[in-house]
């Protein structure tokens, strides 16, 4: 059972009590990332998650990891474009300790100068692995030429500039002007109850004073064109993308079908003809990334140079079939069955479950069962897919991005 307390300040505390559970997961969620942040402050949020676990007011760094380890629990943390995590798992007799711990790293953090500098340094170590990752650079490029100016754009990591000149006042400054209680989320599931929860973090939380809050967010305004970045390699990075519905969208049930059908899994289009019948790519795949008010259906290739434009052209002709409506029943029963096995098998995972919880109430402001998903996934029929592929799945509206010994002309597919 799924339970909500919200407390005056705004604080919103939900569980979801699994009574045969043998661990707690909890998560305090900040409804601010990457997105909210100026171009001057990139990566603020991502080096806030950095220092959560080096000092607090009454820990030292290596006090957390003691206490962490004594509890046989784990903790962690994470930024994402839209939010910021900080989470633990441990025994249900813990809970109370992992609260604690949890509190006193979201409300305490010292910042402690020495630790700020050390952090600074492997972030900014971190920045510059990805110019070693092609893969993941190909993507960190994308983003900014398909999100053009908008934040969306921006690497959730920050610039090696922006990260440089962030001083302990700007993060301070920051977690005072965005941090406030009303985007708070604390999201609980596993063996426990919702009042002992309630108990456990309302009188530290309910202390935190109202802001304005982050500032109010702007929809993405996709681009679209053919961008190259040209690096001497044994192999060419691809990305291709175009707007999708948001992850809030009546839609995003069948772009998640149509992401499947078009390269989500072994079986789908892109993989079959792109890698098994022609061999243009060891890795080939579509993905959605899908955000409160905006989204983007891309498709990734890592080809040999000399046949990167053979396999652009490929994987436009799927998508123009699949604009056409060429589209069998079977693929489509296929796409609903692995769906709802990927649906219902996260559920199983206590993370899963606590991300579930704290993205639905950003997002809808309630729980979605899972038997309304489950519902809203097989209404999705050919006649909606076929509608949704041809309103998406524009030449005109594609936006294209590769890294490699490569020329915008050779991947134009309008030429």
């Amino acid at each position: 059972m799924i339970e909500k307390t919200v407390l005056p300040n705004g604080v919103r505390i939900l569980t979801e009590v699994i009574p045969h559970a043998f661990s707690v997961t909890v998560g305090a969620w900040m409804g601010v990332g990457s997105r909210d942040e100026s171009v001057e402050a990139g990566g603020v949020s991502h080096f806030i998650e950095h220092m959560a676990f080096k000092g607090t007011s009454k820990r030292g760094p290596l006090d957390i990891a003691r206490e962490i380890d004594r509890l046989g629990g784990q903790a962690n943390a994470f930024t994402s474009k839209e939010s910021t995590c900080f989470h633990a798992r441990a025994l249900p007799e813990h809970l109370s300790d992992v609260s604690d711990l949890l509190l006193d790293i979201l409300l305490k953090p010292s910042y402690d100068p020495v630790e700020l500098e050390r952090e600074r340094q492997v972030i900014l170590q971190e920045i510059s692995s990805v110019e070693d990752a092609p893969e993941e650079l190909v993507h960190v490029l994308f983003s900014n030429r398909f999100w053009a100016d908008h934040p969306l754009g921006r690497p959730i990591l920050g610039s090696n500039s922006s990260v440089s000149q962030l001083t302990r006042d700007d993060i301070l400054s920051y977690l005072r002007d965005s941090y406030s209680p009303e985007g708070l989320v604390v999201a609980a599931v596993g063996a426990l109850e919702h009042q002992q929860v309630v108990d456990l973090v309302a009188p530290s939380l309910s202390l935190l004073p109202k802001t304005n809050g982050r500032a109010g967010r702007v929809p993405g305004a996709p681009n679209s064109g053919v961008f190259v970045k040209v690096r001497d390699s044994e192999q060419a990075h691809i990305l291709m993308g175009m707007p999708a519905p948001s992850a809030t969208d009546e839609g995003r049930f069948t772009v998640s079908l149509l992401n499947l059908v078009l390269g989500g899994n072994m079986s789908s289009r892109l993989f079959q003809e792109i890698r098994e019948k022609k061999g243009l790519a060891y890795a080939v795949y579509s993905y959605l990334g899908s955000y409160s008010d905006s989204g983007m259906l891309g498709i990734y290739m890592g080809v040999p140079p000399k046949r990167a434009g053979e396999s652009v052209r490929v994987a436009m002709e799927q998508l123009n079939a699949l604009a056409d409506g060429l589209l069998e029943q079977s693929e489509l029963s296929m796409a609903k069955d692995s769906l709802r096995s990927s649906i219902l098998l996260s559920a199983e995972n206590p993370e899963s479950r606590m991300g579930r919880l704290a993205r639905n109430e950003f997002n809808f402001g309630r729980d979605l069962p899972l038997k309304e998903i489950l519902a809203k996934v097989e209404a999705v029929d050919l006649e909606s897919i076929h509608l949704l592929a041809k309103e998406i799945l524009d030449p005109a509206k594609v936006c294209l991005t590769a890294l490699g010994p490569l020329t915008p002309e050779e991947l134009d597919w309008m030429n």
